[in-house]
Protein backbone atom coordinates (compact mmCIF):
# COMPACT_ATOMS: atom_id res chain seq x y z
CA UNK A 1 0.00 0.00 0.00
CA UNK A 2 1.90 3.25 -1.19
CA UNK A 3 -1.07 5.52 -0.31
CA UNK A 4 -0.14 8.93 1.93
CA UNK A 5 -2.07 11.78 3.22
CA UNK A 6 -0.18 14.11 1.02
CA UNK A 7 -2.57 12.31 -2.55
CA UNK A 8 -5.78 13.34 -0.52
CA UNK A 9 -5.00 16.73 -0.80
CA UNK A 10 -8.16 18.93 -1.86
CA UNK A 11 -10.54 16.05 -1.40
CA UNK A 12 -12.87 17.64 0.91
CA UNK A 13 -16.12 15.54 0.90
CA UNK A 14 -16.46 11.92 2.07
CA UNK A 15 -17.17 11.15 -1.53
CA UNK A 16 -14.17 12.72 -2.68
CA UNK A 17 -12.19 11.50 0.06
CA UNK A 18 -13.06 7.61 -0.73
CA UNK A 19 -12.91 8.36 -4.52
CA UNK A 20 -9.54 9.21 -4.25
CA UNK A 21 -8.57 6.22 -1.74
CA UNK A 22 -10.06 3.68 -4.25
CA UNK A 23 -8.54 5.50 -7.26
CA UNK A 24 -5.66 5.21 -5.65
CA UNK A 25 -5.55 1.91 -4.11
CA UNK A 26 -7.46 -0.13 -6.96
CA UNK A 27 -6.91 -3.54 -5.59
CA UNK A 28 -8.21 -2.88 -1.64
CA UNK A 29 -9.56 -6.01 -0.81
CA UNK A 30 -12.94 -6.76 0.71
CA UNK A 31 -13.68 -6.64 3.54
CA UNK A 32 -11.40 -3.49 3.60
CA UNK A 33 -8.11 -3.57 5.61
CA UNK A 34 -9.19 -0.40 7.61
CA UNK A 35 -6.56 0.03 10.20
CA UNK A 36 -4.01 -0.69 7.72
CA UNK A 37 -5.35 2.48 5.89
CA UNK A 38 -5.36 4.16 9.39
CA UNK A 39 -1.60 3.80 9.55
CA UNK A 40 -0.72 4.62 6.07
CA UNK A 41 -3.03 7.80 6.66
CA UNK A 42 -1.17 9.06 9.54
CA UNK A 43 -3.40 7.39 12.81
CA UNK A 44 -0.04 6.09 14.86
CA UNK A 45 -2.07 4.49 17.74
CA UNK A 46 -4.95 2.56 18.18
CA UNK A 47 -6.36 2.19 22.00
CA UNK A 48 -9.96 1.20 24.15
CA UNK A 49 -11.88 3.68 25.15
CA UNK A 50 -13.25 3.38 28.73
CA UNK A 51 -15.32 6.59 28.96
CA UNK A 52 -18.49 6.17 29.98
CA UNK A 53 -21.29 6.56 27.77
CA UNK A 54 -19.19 7.47 23.92
CA UNK A 55 -18.41 5.02 21.70
CA UNK A 56 -15.26 6.27 20.16
CA UNK A 57 -12.32 9.07 20.02
CA UNK A 58 -10.00 10.93 18.05
CA UNK A 59 -6.87 12.50 19.46
CA UNK A 60 -4.99 14.75 17.39
CA UNK A 61 -3.65 18.14 17.18
CA UNK A 62 -5.03 21.54 15.68
CA UNK A 63 -2.98 20.44 12.41
CA UNK A 64 -3.99 16.72 12.82
CA UNK A 65 0.03 16.20 11.64
CA UNK A 66 -0.67 12.53 13.57
CA UNK A 67 -3.70 11.10 15.81
CA UNK A 68 -5.09 8.10 17.69
CA UNK A 69 -8.12 6.42 17.61
CA UNK A 70 -9.81 5.01 20.49
CA UNK A 71 -13.04 2.75 20.67
CA UNK A 72 -15.17 1.42 23.63
CA UNK A 73 -13.78 -1.76 24.57
CA UNK A 74 -16.09 -4.70 24.39
CA UNK A 75 -17.70 -3.54 21.24
CA UNK A 76 -18.06 -6.28 18.00
CA UNK A 77 -15.74 -6.25 15.53
CA UNK A 78 -17.90 -4.90 12.83
CA UNK A 79 -18.99 -2.08 15.03
CA UNK A 80 -15.38 -1.80 15.73
CA UNK A 81 -14.52 -1.25 12.53
CA UNK A 82 -16.98 1.55 11.76
CA UNK A 83 -16.08 3.60 14.69
CA UNK A 84 -12.21 3.36 13.13
CA UNK A 85 -13.49 4.60 9.60
CA UNK A 86 -15.77 7.06 11.05
CA UNK A 87 -12.72 8.53 13.58
CA UNK A 88 -10.36 8.11 10.13
CA UNK A 89 -13.26 10.53 8.43
CA UNK A 90 -13.20 12.99 11.24
CA UNK A 91 -9.10 12.94 10.78
CA UNK A 92 -8.93 13.03 7.11
CA UNK A 93 -12.42 15.87 6.37
CA UNK A 94 -10.34 19.50 6.51
CA UNK A 95 -13.07 21.55 8.22
CA UNK A 96 -13.42 18.61 11.43
CA UNK A 97 -11.50 20.66 13.57
CA UNK A 98 -10.36 19.56 16.79
CA UNK A 99 -9.81 22.72 19.37
CA UNK A 100 -6.20 22.64 21.36
CA UNK A 101 -5.89 20.11 24.36
CA UNK A 102 -9.81 18.46 23.25
CA UNK A 103 -10.78 15.12 22.53
CA UNK A 104 -13.41 14.08 19.69
CA UNK A 105 -15.76 11.79 21.52
CA UNK A 106 -18.55 10.40 19.72
CA UNK A 107 -21.30 9.41 21.01
CA UNK A 108 -23.72 6.05 20.21
CA UNK A 109 -26.36 8.35 19.13
CA UNK A 110 -23.70 10.50 16.71
CA UNK A 111 -22.50 6.91 15.03
CA UNK A 112 -25.82 6.92 13.80
CA UNK A 113 -26.53 10.08 12.58
CA UNK A 114 -27.40 10.68 8.65
CA UNK A 115 -28.52 13.91 7.51
CA UNK A 116 -25.69 15.90 5.93
CA UNK A 117 -28.12 18.89 6.06
CA UNK A 118 -28.59 19.15 9.37
CA UNK A 119 -29.25 22.87 10.77
CA UNK A 120 -26.14 22.02 13.24
CA UNK A 121 -22.72 22.15 12.89
CA UNK A 122 -21.38 19.50 14.91
CA UNK A 123 -24.53 16.98 13.76
CA UNK A 124 -23.85 17.85 10.00
CA UNK A 125 -20.35 16.62 10.94
CA UNK A 126 -21.41 13.40 12.45
CA UNK A 127 -23.37 13.17 9.73
CA UNK A 128 -20.22 13.04 7.25
CA UNK A 129 -18.39 10.78 9.08
CA UNK A 130 -20.60 8.10 8.98
CA UNK A 131 -21.03 8.80 5.61
CA UNK A 132 -17.60 8.86 4.84
CA UNK A 133 -17.40 5.28 7.21
CA UNK A 134 -20.15 3.58 5.06
CA UNK A 135 -18.46 4.84 1.71
CA UNK A 136 -14.85 3.34 2.84
CA UNK A 137 -16.25 0.13 4.73
CA UNK A 138 -18.33 -0.58 1.65
CA UNK A 139 -17.95 0.70 -1.89
CA UNK A 140 -20.82 1.41 -3.60
CA UNK A 141 -18.96 -0.02 -7.37
CA UNK A 142 -18.00 -3.40 -5.35
CA UNK A 143 -21.11 -3.36 -3.44
CA UNK A 144 -23.05 -2.56 -7.17
CA UNK A 145 -20.84 -5.52 -8.20
CA UNK A 146 -21.79 -7.98 -5.38
CA UNK A 147 -25.39 -7.08 -6.34
CA UNK A 148 -25.68 -7.69 -9.56
CA UNK A 149 -25.29 -11.70 -8.38
CA UNK A 150 -27.95 -11.87 -6.42
CA UNK A 151 -30.59 -9.94 -8.78
CA UNK A 152 -33.60 -10.72 -6.04
CA UNK A 153 -32.22 -9.82 -2.22
CA UNK A 154 -33.85 -11.82 0.55
CA UNK A 155 -32.75 -11.29 4.21
CA UNK A 156 -30.10 -14.00 4.59
CA UNK A 157 -28.50 -12.25 1.32
CA UNK A 158 -28.24 -9.60 3.61
CA UNK A 159 -26.33 -11.39 6.55
CA UNK A 160 -24.22 -13.05 4.13
CA UNK A 161 -23.10 -10.17 2.02
CA UNK A 162 -22.48 -8.28 5.87
CA UNK A 163 -20.67 -10.71 6.57
CA UNK A 164 -18.22 -10.27 3.34
CA UNK A 165 -18.12 -6.67 4.07
CA UNK A 166 -17.11 -7.32 7.89
CA UNK A 167 -19.91 -4.68 8.75
CA UNK A 168 -23.04 -5.13 10.95
CA UNK A 169 -25.92 -6.17 9.21
CA UNK A 170 -27.89 -2.47 10.34
CA UNK A 171 -24.49 -0.88 8.64
CA UNK A 172 -25.32 -2.78 5.33
CA UNK A 173 -28.77 -2.73 5.49
CA UNK A 174 -28.06 1.45 4.66
CA UNK A 175 -25.94 0.73 2.10
CA UNK A 176 -27.77 -2.20 0.56
CA UNK A 177 -31.17 -0.16 0.01
CA UNK A 178 -29.24 3.14 -1.78
CA UNK A 179 -27.82 1.07 -4.01
CA UNK A 180 -30.44 -0.93 -4.71
CA UNK A 181 -32.53 -0.51 -7.85
CA UNK A 182 -35.83 -1.94 -6.74
CA UNK A 183 -38.70 -1.08 -3.65
CA UNK A 184 -37.29 -2.10 -0.94
CA UNK A 185 -36.72 -1.15 2.74
CA UNK A 186 -35.71 -2.46 5.67
CA UNK A 187 -36.41 -1.70 9.26
CA UNK A 188 -34.99 -2.02 12.43
CA UNK A 189 -36.94 -3.38 15.54
CA UNK A 190 -36.66 -4.10 19.43
CA UNK A 191 -39.34 -5.45 21.59
CA UNK A 192 -41.74 -4.61 19.05
CA UNK A 193 -41.28 -0.91 17.99
CA UNK A 194 -39.41 0.74 15.31
CA UNK A 195 -36.03 1.81 15.99
CA UNK A 196 -34.80 2.54 12.60
CA UNK A 197 -35.28 2.20 8.84
CA UNK A 198 -34.03 3.17 5.44
CA UNK A 199 -36.08 3.01 2.10
CA UNK A 200 -34.63 3.03 -1.52
CA UNK A 201 -35.30 7.04 -1.83
CA UNK A 202 -36.21 6.73 -5.65
CA UNK A 203 -38.47 3.55 -5.66
CA UNK A 204 -40.23 3.41 -2.06
CA UNK A 205 -42.81 5.21 -1.19
CA UNK A 206 -43.08 6.79 2.76
CA UNK A 207 -43.24 4.85 5.31
CA UNK A 208 -45.57 5.74 8.29
CA UNK A 209 -43.85 4.26 10.89
CA UNK A 210 -41.73 6.00 12.94
CA UNK A 211 -38.91 5.66 15.58
CA UNK A 212 -40.31 4.81 18.29
CA UNK A 213 -43.73 3.76 17.55
CA UNK A 214 -45.18 0.26 17.70
CA UNK A 215 -45.12 -2.21 14.86
CA UNK A 216 -47.60 -1.94 12.57
CA UNK A 217 -50.15 -4.51 13.85
CA UNK A 218 -51.03 -6.25 9.96
CA UNK A 219 -47.01 -6.75 9.95
CA UNK A 220 -45.50 -10.13 10.09
CA UNK A 221 -43.20 -9.61 13.00
CA UNK A 222 -46.57 -8.72 15.30
CA UNK A 223 -47.72 -11.99 14.54
CA UNK A 224 -44.88 -13.92 16.60
CA UNK A 225 -41.89 -14.05 17.70
CA UNK A 226 -38.65 -14.73 16.22
CA UNK A 227 -35.99 -15.59 17.43
CA UNK A 228 -32.26 -15.33 17.19
CA UNK A 229 -31.32 -16.27 13.37
CA UNK A 230 -34.38 -17.37 12.30
CA UNK A 231 -35.66 -15.96 8.97
CA UNK A 232 -39.61 -15.80 7.94
CA UNK A 233 -40.85 -17.04 4.73
CA UNK A 234 -41.25 -14.10 2.59
CA UNK A 235 -45.25 -12.99 3.37
CA UNK A 236 -47.68 -10.71 1.58
CA UNK A 237 -48.51 -8.31 3.84
CA UNK A 238 -51.56 -5.46 3.07
CA UNK A 239 -50.03 -2.30 1.41
CA UNK A 240 -51.68 0.19 4.24
CA UNK A 241 -50.08 -1.88 7.07
CA UNK A 242 -46.45 0.32 6.33
CA UNK A 243 -47.68 2.62 3.85
CA UNK A 244 -49.68 5.93 4.10
CA UNK A 245 -52.46 6.07 1.68
CA UNK A 246 -51.11 7.84 -1.22
CA UNK A 247 -48.45 5.23 -0.61
CA UNK A 248 -50.48 2.65 -0.53
CA UNK A 249 -52.00 3.48 -3.80
CA UNK A 250 -49.19 3.46 -5.84
CA UNK A 251 -48.41 -0.47 -4.83
CA UNK A 252 -49.53 -3.57 -6.50
CA UNK A 253 -48.06 -5.66 -3.44
CA UNK A 254 -45.83 -5.73 -0.52
CA UNK A 255 -43.84 -8.60 1.28
CA UNK A 256 -42.07 -8.75 4.09
CA UNK A 257 -39.47 -10.93 5.32
CA UNK A 258 -38.29 -10.88 8.96
CA UNK A 259 -34.82 -11.93 10.60
CA UNK A 260 -34.84 -12.60 14.36
CA UNK A 261 -31.73 -11.31 16.57
CA UNK A 262 -30.99 -11.51 20.17
CA UNK A 263 -32.42 -9.80 23.02
CA UNK A 264 -35.71 -8.76 21.00
CA UNK A 265 -34.44 -7.07 18.00
CA UNK A 266 -35.09 -8.01 14.56
CA UNK A 267 -34.63 -7.24 11.12
CA UNK A 268 -37.85 -6.57 8.42
CA UNK A 269 -36.93 -6.40 4.50
CA UNK A 270 -40.13 -4.74 2.99
CA UNK A 271 -40.42 -5.38 -1.08
CA UNK A 272 -43.27 -3.26 -2.88
CA UNK A 273 -44.14 -3.86 -6.32
CA UNK A 274 -45.20 -0.97 -7.51
CA UNK A 275 -48.08 0.14 -10.08
CA UNK A 276 -46.87 1.07 -13.82
CA UNK A 277 -46.70 4.57 -14.38
CA UNK A 278 -46.91 5.63 -10.04
CA UNK A 279 -45.33 8.62 -9.93
CA UNK A 280 -41.94 8.34 -7.95
CA UNK A 281 -41.29 8.57 -3.91
CA UNK A 282 -40.71 12.19 -2.93
CA UNK A 283 -36.88 12.44 -1.95
CA UNK A 284 -36.94 12.76 1.95
CA UNK A 285 -34.56 11.19 4.56
CA UNK A 286 -35.55 8.49 5.30
CA UNK A 287 -35.03 7.33 8.83
CA UNK A 288 -32.26 6.75 11.15
CA UNK A 289 -29.26 4.24 11.78
CA UNK A 290 -25.75 3.66 11.57
CA UNK A 291 -22.73 1.51 13.04
CA UNK A 292 -25.78 -1.02 14.32
CA UNK A 293 -25.31 -4.26 15.67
Amino acid sequence: MKLSRIDLDGAATPEALVSRIFELEPDLPIPVPVKALCTRLDIAEFADLYTTGFEAALITDTVKSSGAILVAKGRSPQRRRFSIAHELGHFLLPHHRVPAGEIMLCSPEQLAMTDPKDADARRRREAEANRFAALLLMPPPLLRAELIKTPSVQIDDLVRLAALFNVSKDAFARAYVECANEAVAVVGIHQGKVRWFYRNERHFPWLVATPGSAVPSGSTLAAQTWHPREVSAIAACAPDAWLSPSGARKVAGLTEQVLGQRDGYALILLRAELIAGAPRPAQLVGGSGGGGE
